[in-house]
């Protein structure tokens, strides 16, 4: 149905970065992305983790993919303008735990 892949970021102190997640196309839309979001967060709750951070895309394509993580409560933290090519820029958003 779904997958979720994350990790600890690199040189950081209980910082993780969500890198995947995915869900198959028959059951978008039914909570499985939430369900598994609301895992990994337990999950690092119990490691005691304290901020995660997810890169993605400005353009419209990637504009659902933002509308899920508001969803889930991931704010805006940081842009690069025009990082993957002119016009598309990288958003780095975070949640604190």
């Amino acid at each position: 149905m779904g997958y979720i892949c994350y990790g600890p970021t690199p040189m950081t102190e209980d910082t993780y970065d969500l890198y995947w997640i995915a869900s198959s196309p028959e059951v978008r839309g039914q909570g499985v992305g939430a369900a598994l979001v609301s895992a990994m967060e337990g999950d690092l709750r119990r490691r005691n983790g304290r901020l995660i951070r997810v890169e993605t895309s400005a353009t419209e394509a990637y504009g659902p993919t933002r509308g899920f993580y508001a969803s889930m409560k991931y704010g805006e933290e940081a842009r690069i303008r025009d990082f993957y090519k002119v016009g598309d820029d990288l958003i780095i958003l975070t949640k604190r735990l």
